[in-house]
């Protein structure tokens, strides 16, 4: 049954190219506002300006070079994706049951259960200041774009590498960067937004069911690799 619904899935996004692209832009917008995406953004573009909310034009701007350095980072992520698939071709169930093992791995990853992907706080340990320092760590950002995020991030350069289409992944990476860049922006601005969002109840609440419901569909995928792979 679940393969069933996968490949109709498969099925609905190939027969409609514009899916495709709605959906890395909702990933992205989705990956941005876990409670862990949102309230490490406002720490490290202060920490890089000094200037916290004293000067939220100056903030905006720190924020807009952090969001350019992760977009940067994810598009150059994705060409590695796609030319990785296409040198290595993914006929083989060798490469299904890597995929499928690292797709079971972010799924854990999601839920909490292990944790092997670095905090962006660790970011904060660079001596760059200014408008570099905001570019460095939005560079260092989109690689570890936080323990939530990146999970969902690395689901979709597995598609996009399996998928081996150049252009086709530069596009949906950068549509998923603008997503992901979206509250970032609000979020590096404001930090008096995020207290204040953090602190919500229902926001925790639907943050929680946000990350289930993630680690589930990244896990199907998974259980789906290791199918194609036996």
């Amino acid at each position: 049954m679940i393969d069933a619904w996968l490949n109709e899935l498969a099925a609905t996004i190939g027969g409609n190219m514009w899916l495709a692209p709605v959906l890395a832009l909702l990933a992205g917008v989705l990956t941005s506002v876990t409670p862990c995406s949102l309230s490490s953004v406002p720490l490290i573009v202060g920490y890089v300006g000094g200037i916290g909310e004293k000067n939220t034009k100056k903030a905006f701007s720190y924020s807009a070079v952090f969001s350019i350095g992760m977009a940067i980072t994810f598009v150059i992520l994705g060409v590695i994706a796609t030319s990785a698939g296409k040198l290595m071709g993914t006929s083989s169930p060798i490469w299904y049951i890597v995929l499928g093992a690292l797709m079971v791995l972010m799924a854990l990853q999601t839920w909490g259960i292990i944790n092997i992907i670095p905090s962006t706080n660790l970011i904060a340990k660079s001596k760059k200041r200014g408008y570099v320092g905001a570019f460095l760590a939005g560079i260092l950002g989109g690689v570890f774009s936080s323990p939530c995020s990146t999970p969902v991030l690395i689901v979709l350069l597995g598609i996009l590498a399996g998928q081996g289409n150049f252009w086709w992944g530069i596009l949906l990476m950068l549509l998923y960067s603008v997503g992901h860049s979206a509250l970032v922006m609000v979020a590096g601005t404001s930090v008096g937004f995020v207290q204040k969002i953090n602190s919500n109840e229902s926001y925790k609440r639907a943050a929680l069911v946000l990350k289930i419901v993630m680690g589930i569909a990244i896990l199907l995928i998974g259980l789906y690799m290791f199918w194609l792979a036996f």
